[in-house]
């Protein structure tokens, strides 16, 4: 009886010491994605272009409502620049962020790097169609 005790008493330290919430690890994560995200360059089959221009100015932000916005030029060497804003919605799960801009569709983008200064992702679907590997562009942010 005495071994019974002790060994139901490991097995529930065990399932104890063992157990963690995976809530946690993805609010830390998402609350690393939230913010404004300044854009530095983009890779395009492994040839990284530094923003430039109008470019510079180019910005992604993601709120913890789940909403955000994404400020683009529509010229990149127009002067003066003339930028454009949609406004999406995003939901991320693990490495994915699913963004959805209305009348546009759903974006599945893929982190490739998320810290807390620093994001890289790609665009790999639209709408549910596989963005080809050799048209796929990695966006390089800063905070």
């Amino acid at each position: 009886m005495k071994k019974l005790n002790l060994l139901l008493g490991f097995l529930i330290g065990i399932m104890l010491f063992s157990c963690s919430s995976d809530d946690d690890s993805n609010e830390s994560n998402q609350d690393e994605l939230i913010g404004i995200w300044n854009l530095v360059s983009v890779e395009n089959q492994g040839n990284d272009v530094t923003a430039v221009d109008c470019q510079i100015e180019q910005n992604i932000i993601f709120t913890a409502n789940n909403t955000g916005t994404e400020k683009a030029p529509e010229e990149i060497t127009q002067t003066p620049c003339d930028f454009f804003t949609v406004s999406f919605n995003w939901t991320r799960n693990g490495n994915e962020i699913a963004v959805v801009v209305a009348q546009e569709g759903t974006f599945l983008n893929e982190i490739l790097l998320l810290t807390e200064n620093t994001l890289e992702i790609v665009v790999t679907e639209i709408d549910g169609v596989a963005v080809p590997q050799n048209q796929q562009e990695i966006f390089k942010y800063e905070k």
